[in-house]
């Protein structure tokens, strides 16, 4: 079955949190689950958005979903992936984890997408600043990410 998972992260400089969340759709867009983590404490927002993006891809894999498109509004994590981060990089370890791990999927599609486009997966990032730790999944989508989700299915696209 093929899914496609959004991606974001949250980066709070105060404290030094940081956060991650995604939603996964089937192929005609629905809702399948979704996920909130909170990081704990983190160096940049590029790195919540890497984790974002393995915990995303992570879980599908654990599902048996073999192919994936996984899109983020971050730029540099797609390309960081895309194009691969020679051994002593800072983000070494967590680049080649994520890459590994979808590996395990038939076929997997690393795509960048506007901000605009990505409110749902924001707002499961937020939420995750607000968890005492660990990944929080939900099989059915929570009350704050409604409007997003609805406006996602108009087609219906707002600036942040």
């Amino acid at each position: 079955m093929s899914v496609k998972i959004n991606c974001d992260g949250a980066f709070t400089r105060c404290g030094n949190k940081a956060a991650a969340g995604g939603i996964v759709r089937d192929w005609k867009a629905n809702f399948v689950y979704a996920f909130s983590s909170r990081l704990g404490k983190c160096c940049t927002a590029l790195e919540a958005e890497l984790w974002a993006i393995k915990i995303g891809v992570e879980t599908a894999v654990s599902r048996v979903y073999g192919n994936l498109i996984v899109e983020s509004d971050s730029y540099a994590s797609i390309q960081l992936i895309n194009m691969g981060v020679p051994q002593g990089h800072i983000f070494y370890d967590l680049v080649s984890s994520i890459l590994e791990i979808g590996n395990k999927a038939n076929h997997i599609v690393w795509n960048h997408v506007f901000r605009e486009t990505n409110s749902t997966a924001d707002g499961l990032a937020k939420h995750g600043l607000s968890l005492s730790s660990g990944v929080e999944l939900f099989e059915f989508p929570p009350p704050f990410i409604w409007a997003p989700l609805c406006a996602d299915e108009m087609g219906v696209i707002y600036s942040r």
